[in-house]
Parts: C-alpha cells; sequence; structure tokens
C-alpha cells in the first residue's frame, strides 16, 4: 500500500479474502465457476486503499466505527477471566503446612 502511495507500484495491493468451499481450490478452473466462494472485502483495508489513492470523498473522522454489544460469549470470557484471576490470588496465598497431630 504504501509502494503504491508512492507510486512504485501501478496497482494497489489486493485486500479481497476469497473461500472456497466443497471444491480444491486453486486449481484449473476460475473462481467464478466454484460451487460456493465468499468474498470478504475488509472494510479497513478498503478505507485505506480510498484515502491513499484519494478516492475517499470523506473525511476519516466520519467513518462509522461502531463496537458491537456484548453478548452470551462476551460474558463467559468475562467469566473465565475472573476465575482465572481467583486462582491465581489464591496460589499466592501462603499455603498451611502440616499440622503436627
Amino acid at each position: 500500500l504504501i509502494l503504491f502511495q508512492k507510486g512504485q507500484t501501478p496497482t494497489p495491493p489486493p485486500f479481497e479474502i476469497f473461500f472456497c468451499f466443497g471444491e480444491e481450490w486453486p486449481d484449473q478452473k476460475p473462481k467464478e465457476k466454484k460451487l460456493i466462494t465468499v468474498q470478504v472485502v475488509p472494510v479497513a483495508a478498503r478505507l485505506l486503499l480510498e484515502m491513499f489513492s484519494g478516492e475517499l470523498s470523506w473525511s476519516g473522522d466520519s467513518i462509522p466505527l461502531q463496537i458491537s454489544h456484548p453478548d452470551l460469549k462476551d460474558k463467559v470470557v468475562e467469566q473465565f477471566k475472573e476465575l482465572h484471576h481467583l486462582w491465581q490470588d489464591q496460589q499466592r496465598l501462603p499455603q498451611p503446612g502440616p499440622t503436627p497431630w
């Protein structure tokens, strides 16, 4: 991307990611002939390319960024973190020695 921005390469770097399901790939068949293909376009990569190439018509301040709302998986992860911290604290406590009979 930097080389493209500096004019040291004529084409921008590819940023699309393609997945193929149910068939061998790559092979001699073009991706358009595959049964199931998925194209993923990372928004951040596309925005960077548009900014560097001058195609971005609005300022970077107006890029809508959104943080997802926590769901059950996030809460479970937080609970595991809490348990791990409790376990670490428990390991740091002095362990009682054997009691004399």
